[in-house]
């Protein structure tokens, strides 16, 4: 079955994009306790301060969750309790 560009919402990722997801990318590699995470969480690190590298389709839907996880997280409100 071929890819089509509906099957991902948001299409290709540009290398804006990228930058900006890379600025929260270490809490990821840091919180991450999967070893496929870990794994796919350092590659795209290493990967992204090329020049001339953009993740493949299915790469930036990834990278959106993970960054999408990390952030509603991050936005979570700290309960504290007299």
């Amino acid at each position: 079955m071929p890819t089509t560009f509906a099957t991902y919402l948001k299409g290709p990722m540009d290398r804006h994009e990228l930058r900006q997801i890379m600025c929260t990318w270490p809490i990821l590699m840091r919180q991450a306790t999967d070893d496929k995470v870990k794994k796919f969480a350092y590659y795209v690190w290493e990967r992204s301060s090329e020049a001339a590298w953009l993740p493949t389709l299915k790469q930036g839907q990834w990278i959106r969750e993970l960054h999408r996880e990390i952030s509603e997280q991050d936005d979570a409100p700290d309960l504290i309790e007299d």
